[in-house]
């Protein structure tokens, strides 16, 4: 790896020095605490998501746009933006408590690969509409709904624990 891009990841925190003690200086992973930083980030994410569409609506109406497939669309965007600070940030929050920490930077990607893949699979269950298809049952509405809203935040937990350290 040429030197500029290995000090590159190196202050990213994207890799970390190859010594022994860094190798030593990982945390054990706690089940537990893994748990909390995907489901608090996933309600987080919901919840950021909502508050996010509604800024993004009503800052559409201050601005002035006219047509609703534009607010629409605006609102989707800011919800998704605040979504994913929200989830990234509740999962960084979590798993910084005690001793350990992590890189925010890894966390925020994850949750960014995370809500693809939650893009992805609305759009093949979901249909283009985003509404449950003809048919569909209640049980399954839950589960994708679960599901879609969980990636992220499980993107963001792996982001974050791959980049776990001791403070």
């Amino acid at each position: 790896m040429r030197p500029s891009l290995r000090m590159m990841l190196l202050s990213l925190g994207l890799l970390l020095p190859a010594t022994a003690d860094a190798q030593q200086a990982r945390p054990e992973l706690n089940a537990g605490r893994i748990a909390g930083e995907a489901f608090a980030g996933a309600y987080a994410g919901i919840g950021g998501f909502l508050v996010g569409r509604y800024l993004g609506h009503l800052g559409s109406d201050i601005v002035g746009v006219g047509s609703d497939d534009t607010r629409r669309r605006v609102g989707f965007a800011s919800g998704v933006v605040v979504a994913g600070l929200a989830t990234a940030g509740t999962v960084y929050g979590i798993g910084n408590i005690g001793d350990e920490t992590g890189n925010f930077d890894a966390t925020l990607l994850g949750a960014g690969v995370g809500f693809v893949g939650a893009l992805a699979l609305a759009r093949m269950t979901l249909g283009p509409s985003e509404r449950p298809r003809q048919g569909m049952s209640t049980a399954g509405r839950w589960a994708a709904a679960n599901v879609i809203a969980l990636l992220p935040s499980i993107g963001a937990t792996i982001g974050f624990n791959s980049t776990r350290r001791f403070k």
